[in-house]
């Protein structure tokens, strides 16, 4: 089953940073330093995940379009 949470939203700075809400950080227990894979799929979806999990994530969405 796939859990899918809205978490709220954050803004792109001058800089081209983003924010994390402190809630996803907890729940995904980031710490400073963390390095975070880029995934994208189209034009239209963005996924931001630790580099240990790419794999997991990978497994998923292969699922998902079979």
């Amino acid at each position: 089953m796939c859990d899918i949470k809205l978490h709220g939203i954050t803004n792109i700075w001058p800089k081209w940073q983003i924010v994390i809400p402190k809630d996803v950080r907890d729940l995904l227990g980031l710490s400073p330093g963390d390095t975070l894979t880029v995934i994208t799929k189209d034009t239209k979806f963005l996924w931001l995940i630790r580099n240990n999990d790419v794999n997991e994530l990978l497994e998923f969405i292969q699922s998902q379009s079979k």
